[in-house]
């Protein structure tokens, strides 16, 4: 570890960080993994105390993250909280220790995403003709069962008559099921703000440890969020062929409440202006190339077009494999150089980087199958190739692939990345 005192280690870290985004190089190869149970497994949390206990969590972190010296530590909000879960009665969801036994894993497994359709394809036109009202009264109780309540809101003519809206809202809120939907949002609002206070709290302690904390600002791609919060990925595959227009009309739809809320959070919490953009299902092997650029990256690079307007930095995960989408990567990438941050899973990130090293930063590829069952050595050599094939000239990140670290890695090998990073990163003496 350094002898530097905290405060100049935050402010190089982070000018390093920033440094490599803009496409310099810094004095060293930055590393700023993400992690989602990696810490809690190193000091014996099951995953079902990590999502009940927000504090347990927060501590497990400062402990083994405080002697890495990254240039980013994790931010332990990656781990949803169970009891948040719980209150709502999330359905898209299956975690350890859920209070409904059919949501409910064994203590040690992850969180697991649950398939759905959650519009019907004959839904289409009513949402349309009245997303907001489609949202409130169909989408979020079929999304948590605890907000049922909201089944009944009144129609926008009700709402927007004065005479009418008078008489109805005051019946509307006294309803049984409404009361239990508002009961239900406020506790889950002050369980909510419980485990920000935690996080802060983590924030504020590895700040004064030296440590900048990654983003945990995030937005979805429009047809991910299609494909997992309206048609799920089976409908969604299906209307590309039986309705295309409609699902381009839905997709269209997304964007801007996508910026938007995006923008509007990131003013409102004043934190890092990296946003996350976890790509789910436009990776090689889930569509072809043309229906790719023709429902997938349209409205994606308008999102990031717009988080850009707006001086933030889209971070697109690109998870699984997109070699066969280099070209598109490429294009975007030269008309935004500097302004973005590619993480790659399975691509090859020694291509990425001649093909669209020069436009922006990337990071990533350190296999999860290595971190978890290979050798420190073989991750030495692993880091050590990636390192001599992006470092020149600035814009390479060092982070693992899928998830950044998994949970089941072995902290010898986590500590060999960090290590390689170390001995073989520096650009200058």
């Amino acid at each position: 570890m350094s002898e530097k005192k905290p405060r100049e280690l935050f402010k190089e870290r982070v000018q390093r960080v920033n440094d490599t985004i803009v496409l310099k190089e810094p004095d060293r190869v930055p590393i700023t993994p993400m992690c989602h149970f990696y810490h809690t497994e190193q000091v014996g949390l099951s995953k079902k105390e990590a999502m009940y206990n927000p504090e347990k969590s927060a501590e497990a972190a400062i402990k083994v993250f405080k002697d890495t010296n990254w240039d980013q530590v994790p931010s332990p909000m990656a781990v949803f909280s169970g009891v948040l879960l719980d209150l709502l009665g999330t359905e898209f969801f299956k975690w350890p220790g859920a209070s409904e036994e059919k949501q409910r894993l064994a203590d040690h497994q992850p969180y697991q995403f649950v398939e759905n359709e959650y519009m019907k394809p004959e839904e289409y036109e009513e949402y349309f003709a009245d997303p907001t009202g489609f949202l409130i009264r169909k989408l979020l109780p079929r999304h948590h069962k605890n907000l049922h309540g909201l089944s009944e809101f009144p129609n926008i003519f009700t709402l927007g008559n004065g005479y009418l809206s008078m008489m109805t809202m005051p019946v509307y809120m006294a309803m049984p099921p409404v009361q239990k939907t508002i009961k239900a949002w406020q506790d889950a609002s002050k369980y909510f703000f419980s485990a920000i206070m935690a996080n802060q709290n983590y924030e504020k302690t590895m700040k004064k440890m030296g440590y900048p904390v990654g983003s945990v600002s995030l937005v979805q791609a429009p047809y991910d969020v299609v494909s997992e919060f309206f048609r799920g990925m089976q409908g969604t595959m299906l209307d590309m062929y039986r309705r295309p227009e409609k699902l381009k009309k839905l997709l269209d739809l997304q964007v801007q409440p996508a910026i938007d809320s995006i923008v509007s959070l990131t003013q409102l919490s004043g934190g890092s202006k990296i946003i996350f953009i976890p790509l789910h299902r436009g990776a090689d092997g889930f569509m072809s190339n043309k229906q790719f650029e023709e429902f997938y990256w349209p409205t994606l690079t308008r999102v990031m077009e717009g988080l850009i307007k707006n001086g933030l930095i889209p971070s697109p995960f690109f998870e699984g494999g997109y070699n066969e989408r280099m070209d598109y990567l490429t294009e975007f990438a030269m008309k935004h150089k500097g302004k973005m941050i590619y993480w790659f899973d399975k691509t090859d990130i020694i291509k990425g980087k001649e093909m669209f090293g020069d436009y922006v930063c990337i990071k990533g590829n350190v296999p999860a199958s290595l971190l978890i069952a290979g050798t420190p050595s073989q991750v030495e050599e692993y880091v050590k190739k990636s390192i001599e094939g992006c470092k020149e000239g600035g814009g390479y990140i060092v982070e693992g692939g899928i998830a950044g670290i998994p949970d089941e890695s072995r902290a010898e090998n986590v500590k060999a990345m960090t290590d390689a990073v170390f001995k073989y990163g520096v650009y200058r003496k």
